[in-house]
């Protein structure tokens, strides 16, 4: 005779299912996503889940992965390879790292960029300066640069001093 079928002992000591519902399953409980910034709880589908989705979960190995690379460049084997790596490349492009490329006008002409900043005055100096159509706002920008190829207005000529309107 089969225990439910045995009525000497009472239903409540019999093995849970046979004569009543089923207990739920148990199922872990609610966590935070573990990468870094996402932090969104979520009820994990499988006991040791670890990340929200599948993005996240794609993000963590691609970190995994770069942390690895960077802890093996740091060892001396990875060092080494490393060193041998850029050795090929400078031999398979020989001279191309020491040769400055040249544009294809020729040198560049102006003034460098650091000079041609120290002379330039403030465009809040035109505040207190009246406007007098003979001499352009650009000579008084300009004043302290030189008249020559590279400091020149639009039309081509030097430009005007700015003792003249004084």
């Amino acid at each position: 005779m089969a225990p439910h079928e045995d009525s000497s002992t009472s239903p409540e000591n019999q093995h849970p299912g046979v004569l009543g519902p089923k207990p739920r399953a148990r199922r872990p409980r609610r966590r935070s996503c573990l990468l870094k910034g996402c932090r969104r709880k979520f009820r994990p589908q499988q006991p040791l889940a670890r990340y929200c989705n599948e993005a996240c979960r794609e993000r963590a190995r691609q970190w995994r992965a770069w942390k690895a690379r960077r802890r093996y460049r740091q060892s001396a084997n990875g060092k080494q390879k490393r060193q041998a790596q850029s050795r090929r490349y400078r031999e398979r492009w020989p001279g191309r790292a020491r040769t400055k490329k040249l544009s294809p006008r020729g040198p560049r002409e102006g003034h460098p960029y650091q000079i041609f900043f120290v002379l330039l005055r403030p465009s809040g100096v035109l505040c207190g300066v009246p406007s007098h159509p003979a001499i352009p706002v650009a000579a008084v920008l300009f004043s302290d640069l030189p008249a020559r190829a590279g400091a020149s207005s639009a039309t081509g000529t030097a430009l005007a001093s700015t003792n003249t309107w004084a």
